[in-house]
């Protein structure tokens, strides 16, 4: 069985711009495309999101950023139609207070 390192066993011999370079390459590879929604399920969105908040339910949001999909639980702290953002007060560790665009939003549960 042969133990190939792939590329690591030749960074040594390049530059460290090369380096950087194909760590941007990786790290672009890894991205995945936004999720594109219909009127109708942007619809059922707006009718979970507006719901969950008047009735303060706790509710998992998934939602894509830089490429990735991310998802996170909280109760719903306002809902900004100036910046097109949700405030929610996620239930994480941290328990901190996140701001995701609502055209980022792709379900809600």
């Amino acid at each position: 069985m042969v133990n190939d390192r792939g590329t690591i066993k030749w960074t040594s011999l390049m530059l460290p711009e090369h380096v950087e370079l194909l760590k941007n390459i990786w790290k672009e590879d890894k991205k995945v495309r936004r999720p594109a929604l219909d009127e109708q399920e942007l619809e059922i969105l707006n009718q979970f999101i507006i719901e969950a908040y008047q009735e303060k339910q706790t509710i998992t949001i998934n939602y894509y950023q830089d490429g990735q999909m991310h998802n996170t639980s909280g109760i719903i702290k306002k809902l900004d139609p100036l910046n097109h953002t949700i405030l929610l007060n996620n239930l994480s560790v941290s328990a901190d207070t996140i701001s995701i665009r609502f055209t980022d939003i792709y379900t809600v549960i």
